[in-house]
């Protein structure tokens, strides 16, 4: 997988599966945050005014099954970041590749169990709320208005972290996003895959 402060096409390769389902991807994904992210959003119930939690709990768009437009921005943030080769796109076509990687971020979660979502909630969450994202990412702008260096700074501060939460927040994000982005078949050609054996992919589609 990708390291978070300077994430290749290549090396998100390997992660890549056999056919373009991005659900496929679910069952390589461990996220367990523990009490870390609940203590942190239990804390930020605190001070309500500054928290951001109605952006929190505003249910997702008509067409997301999973994520909330706060999560929305922070994942269209968070894709440049990782996919580099995003930032040489022009604005029509970046656009349309960060539009299907998000719909594989929200399958992808979708597909999870109800403990793995639970988990995600809560880091989604806390990474919703301003002060805590000031504090815990270094980000003080609206993630929709965040620079690809701005989020490559912010997950290689979790990745250093001496948090096992934050490195552990970091490493889903990451994952999230790299699979969900090299799995389209747009990007197998500058990550250097080479694309599902057709043979096989036949036959499994057949």
């Amino acid at each position: 997988m990708p390291t978070p402060a300077r994430a290749t096409a290549p090396s998100a390769s390997p992660d890549l599966p056999d056919s373009h389902e991005p659900h496929d991807a679910s069952r390589r994904l461990f996220l367990k945050v523990g009490a870390g992210f609940s203590a942190a959003i239990a804390c930020s119930t605190l001070l309500p005014a500054l928290t951001g939690c109605s952006a929190a709990n505003t249910p997702p768009p008509p067409d997301m099954a999973f994520l909330r437009p706060a999560d929305i921005a922070l994942f269209r943030a968070l894709l440049p970041a990782v996919a580099i080769d995003l930032q040489t796109l022009d604005a029509a076509a970046r656009g349309r590749r960060v539009d299907a990687a998000m719909k594989n971020i929200d399958g992808t979660i979708a597909a999870m169990g109800q403990n793995g979502q639970r988990e995600l909630r809560k880091l989604l969450d806390l990474l919703a709320s301003t002060p805590l994202r000031w504090a815990l990412a270094g980000v003080r702008a609206p993630w929709d208005q965040a620079t690809p260096e701005q989020m490559t700074a912010f997950l290689a501060r979790w990745r250093g972290s001496r948090f096992a939460t934050l490195n552990a927040g970091g490493v889903v994000l990451v994952k999230l996003a790299s699979v969900a982005y090299f799995v389209l078949p747009d990007t197998w050609t500058a990550s250097g895959y080479p694309g599902p054996n057709p043979a096989i992919y036949r036959a499994l589609h057949s």
